[in-house]
């Protein structure tokens, strides 16, 4: 089992995989692409690649540094993401520019992976610079980014830029089925993910996120009054706590492990300081993501009563609701009301990157959807 595993769907990634694979391998890349593109997933992949000791620059996909690269759990890959709105400087110069400055702890190589990487504000990207400049010869550096002009001409022309686009929807389809997944659970995946393969197999094979895109898809029909708005957004809060302790528990592994695998030894304490710093960003973001998530899921809803109401019925994306949104076609309120409740979804998704407290922004959200779109003007 490769490490590129669906992604070779992709022709773009399939020719990446070879690139890597010939030992063409830059020690700057810029993976650039829109949401849903599976940059995200491309990139774990080539880290895997890259350190994999079984088939080197191949990725076996079976041995233990494989299985830890791809759960974002060796030592030698270390994964940067945003802070709210920014990586800040200090993320770059604290951790980045040190670690990659120091020798791999078991691996010949180290990899950084930089999500967003049009987040890092100016200071970052040029302290960034100085090292892709003059980068270690065991180091390479694999930047994420869907807005290539906020990502510095410098530091673009010292990347090798590849180029990617979210699958089409059949494509995804195949995948899911060729893995088992019913037709009608495919196509439900790929429709709901709009292209990003990674969300597709999220919703199809795993059961917590199928579970949490029920609970999402359920509130509209609980906002009748401002109490059960409350309520509701009490059980967003709750589901993504329930995801955040599964992911500390996994986070506690990795460090059990890293500390079998460094002993007591001296100089280990900037390892394991990494390592939290690395966890702190992991769960803020988690949370993000989730929050996200809920939000995107829930303003889906109402587009889709809008897109009924149209007459598009090929182009509503929660298919396995027909029966549900139906009574919203004809309830009494306007296309504006629907338009809003969907905006206001969008809007309060962005305020987490000027962190918004996730409370407040969730509750005060489902309260106004709530009162533009109330669940009893359903008819039937």
């Amino acid at each position: 089992m490769s490490v590129w595993g669906p992604l070779v769907e992709s022709r773009t990634v399939a020719g990446l995989a070879r690139q890597v694979a010939s030992g063409e391998i830059a020690h700057a890349w810029l993976l650039l692409g829109p949401a849903g593109s599976g940059k995200r997933p491309t990139s774990t992949a080539m880290a895997a690649a890259i350190l994999c000791p079984v088939e080197p620059w191949t990725g076996c996909g079976e041995c233990s540094t494989c299985l830890r690269v791809l759960r974002h759990r060796h030592p030698d890959a270390h994964h940067i993401v945003p802070e709210g709105p920014l990586i800040p400087v200090d993320v770059i110069r604290e951790v980045v520019v040190p670690e990659a400055a120091r020798s791999p702890f078991e691996a010949q190589m180290k990899v950084f992976v930089i999500e967003e990487a049009e987040r890092m504000n100016p200071a970052a990207q040029n302290a960034l610079l100085k090292t892709l400049e003059e980068p270690p010869g065991d180091t390479v550096f694999i930047l994420i980014s869907d807005r290539e002009d906020e990502v510095l001409e410098t530091i673009r022309s010292r990347c090798r830029v590849v180029r990617l686009e979210p699958l089409p929807e059949q494509k995804i389809v195949d995948l899911l089925i060729r893995q088992g997944v019913a037709e009608e659970a495919a196509l439900i995946a790929a429709r709901v993910s709009d292209g990003d393969l990674e969300r597709a197999l999220a919703i199809a094979l795993d059961d917590q996120t199928g579970e949490r895109r029920r609970t999402w898809l359920s509130i509209p029909r609980r906002l009748v009054s401002p109490v059960d708005a409350l309520d509701a957004a009490a059980d967003v809060l709750q589901e993504v706590k329930a995801a955040l302790t599964t992911l500390e528990a996994t986070q506690k592994i990795e460090t059990q492990e890293l500390a079998d695998i460094l002993g007591e030894r001296r100089g280990t304490a900037a390892a394991r300081n990494a390592l939290a710093k690395k966890h702190k960003r992991e769960l803020r973001r988690r949370e993000e993501e989730l929050l996200g998530e809920a939000l995107q899921t829930i303003a889906s809803f109402y587009r889709d009563v809008l897109v009924l109401r149209s007459g598009g019925s090929e182009a509503v994306t929660n298919i396995d609701l027909m029966e549900e949104l139906e009574p919203w076609v004809a309830a009494e309120v306007d296309d504006r009301s629907l338009l809003r409740a969907a905006e206001r979804c969008v809007d309060a998704r962005a305020s987490f990157m000027s962190n918004a407290n996730p409370t407040l922004a969730i509750e005060s959200t489902l309260v106004e959807i709530g009162h533009l779109v109330p669940a009893d003007a359903r008819v039937g």
